[in-house]
């Protein structure tokens, strides 16, 4: 596989349903693999939902021509504790 050529992830999160589930905050995310990874990717922009993040929602997010990082191995995700509280 030539990991130079453009390489497109699309990760899905679901938010869980219970109460407080949802953020406002900035959600960030790294995948590692057998070459490399992606560097830290912002959630930012969802494809399914305006709001991304709500409580009991999947959103979807697709990062284009990116280095491809081979076998995933893992993936770290975090956020900024930004923003109102979801009760």
């Amino acid at each position: 596989m030539n990991f130079f050529s453009g390489t497109t992830y699309k990760i899905s999160v679901k938010t869980s349903n219970v109460p407080g589930a949802g953020t406002d905050a900035n959600v960030y995310v790294i995948l590692f693999g057998s070459n490399g990874d992606t560097g830290e990717l912002h959630l930012k922009k969802s494809e399914t939902n305006k709001n991304p993040f709500e409580n009991d929602q999947k959103d979807v997010f697709t990062f284009n021509e990116m280095l491809s990082i081979g076998e995933m191995s893992k993936c770290r995700v975090w956020h900024d504790n930004k923003g109102r509280v979801n009760v």
